[in-house]
């Protein structure tokens, strides 16, 4: 089954929003924030991670998150010209 990378009922969208000024975050540290469990952001942050949006890292042990913004302006690109 495909998922949308801004599905998720507004939860990709706030973590994308979120990884903003929360550079490198960790899947607790998002869900901590928005008020979810750990599990659900990491199913949510491997969706946009798999569609290219967020590139994830390993520190320390911990897999950390960061904004793609090539790829987010490509796809915001194709979004607002009508694609």
């Amino acid at each position: 089954m495909l998922k949308s990378p801004m599905g998720g009922g507004g939860i990709r969208r706030r973590i994308l929003e979120l990884l903003v000024d929360l550079d490198g975050a960790t899947a607790p540290a998002v869900a901590a924030v928005l008020g979810i469990t750990p599990d659900l952001a990491r199913a949510h942050l491997g969706v946009l991670a798999a569609a290219g949006l967020l590139r994830a890292e390993r520190v320390a042990g911990r897999t950390c998150y960061h904004r793609d913004e090539a790829r987010i302006a490509e796809a915001r690109d194709l979004f607002e010209s009508g694609w």
